[in-house]
């Protein structure tokens, strides 16, 4: 744990504060911070009010997240960096760039990952690594000694940025969002549908790329089924993928794109869809090509999602000079 000096209550209390500072300028909040650093909100929050006190891997890792220098946090002795982009923006490398590269799962060395420590580094390699080990062999035959060596790091690195099995595993289910979702940043767009359709055909295992990605879900939700901290975990993590679905869901009603409606039952009637599809998919206990799937999709899509901008039946049949018509006639 952090250590003070003697008569210390002084210096921990400056400590919280500047813990307090660096997470509040950083514009994250206390439920993100104690995720990614890897402890329950509760003890985040007892640490802040100064009756619990930080690890010192703890504050080494908000040191990170936040972008200031741990001799700041700790002493507050040195200028503080400049702001730095979130661990959790970070490009971690894709399910393509892992095939490519050695079973090391090494880092591609960019721009956007140069000014990162070590330990950061070691950090995503080591969840790059479990959800490639997980997603192969099976999460429970996986040991901390595989996820290390694939890491190209020791056992006590794993250990040191993931205390327990359940948190390395949240992190590789996470990790399986930043797969789908490698085009999150398009939410916003002027074109909503385009990103549905994408997120929707990687979910439902259209792209070949995602196995990995369902081979980890598929193991989550059969433990889930029996154990209340995985069910936990995987709930945490499945709320992020149905959030990322509301914002495109949202965006395209607020365009026209997207009928109108509850849109949070249009969400979940969605992700169930498309994960009884994928599952379909996955397990191959039923047969559906890539084109089946992709007509299921587009057809789910044109029924319950998207907004019907066809003409209206009644100004089809005054253009066409006849009655409206009959719903048979329609479908022929």
């Amino acid at each position: 744990m952090v250590k003070t000096s003697d008569g210390a209550d002084s210096a921990q209390t400056t400590l919280v504060t500047r813990v307090r500072t660096a997470i509040n300028d950083a514009g994250i909040n206390h439920s993100e911070v104690a995720r990614q650093i890897g402890i329950d909100a509760s003890k985040l929050s007892k640490s802040l009010a100064g009756t619990r006190k930080f690890w010192v891997e703890e504050i080494s890792l908000i040191a990170e997240l936040t972008g200031v220098t741990t001799d700041w946090l700790t002493t507050g002795s040195s200028a503080r960096r400049p702001r730095r982009r979130m661990v959790a923006d970070l490009p971690l490398p894709t399910s393509d760039a892992l095939d490519a590269q050695p079973d090391d799962s090494t880092l591609p060395t960019t721009p956007a990952t140069e000014w990162m420590s070590k330990g950061t580094r070691n950090r995503l390699k080591i969840i790059a690594a479990a959800w490639r080990l997980y997603a192969d062999l099976g999460i429970d035959k996986v040991r901390t000694e595989d996820v290390a060596d694939a890491a190209g790091v020791t056992a006590s690195a794993v250990n040191y940025h993931f205390r327990t099995k359940d948190q390395l595993l949240q992190a590789a289910l996470r990790y399986s969002l930043d797969i789908i979702a490698e085009t999150r940043h398009l939410n916003d767009a002027s074109d909503p549908i385009s990103v549905l359709r994408h997120f929707a055909r990687l979910h439902a295992g259209v792209d070949s790329k995602i196995r990995r990605v369902w081979s980890i879900w598929l193991q989550c939700w059969a433990r889930a089924s029996t154990d209340e901290g995985a069910r936990a975990n995987l709930t945490a993590v499945y709320d992020e993928w149905l959030d990322m679905i509301t914002a495109v869901i949202d965006a395209g009603q607020r365009s026209g794109a997207i009928r109108t409606g509850d849109s949070a039952l249009m969400v979940k009637a969605l992700a169930i869809f498309i994960d009884g599809l994928g599952v379909a998919r996955t397990t191959e206990h039923m047969t559906i090509t890539d084109d089946e799937a992709l007509t299921m999709l587009e057809d789910y899509l044109a029924a319950h999602i998207l907004a019907d901008t066809r003409t209206p039946k009644s100004e089809r049949a005054a253009a066409a000079g006849g009655p409206e018509p009959t719903s048979q006639e329609e479908g022929t």
